[in-house]
């Protein structure tokens, strides 16, 4: 039970970070740099494969 709350709280903090990498490759984005735009795309990869692998052993538990 103590391991799913500490994943909880790192999924959270990883979902904030990510939800400013996309807001900051958005500025960069619209500013000309074609960067921002790949960073965004890095970012939401990152974060939709650990979500997905999060839902996938969540599920194979009993």
């Amino acid at each position: 039970m103590e391991q799913q709350a500490s994943v909880k709280r790192l999924f959270l903090f990883g979902s904030i970070l990510a939800a400013i990498g996309v807001v900051l490759g958005i500025v960069l984005g619209i500013n000309g740099n074609i960067g921002g735009w790949l960073l965004c795309v890095l970012i939401a990869l990152i974060w939709g494969t650990a979500a997905l692998f999060l839902r996938m052993t969540k599920a194979e538990r009993p």
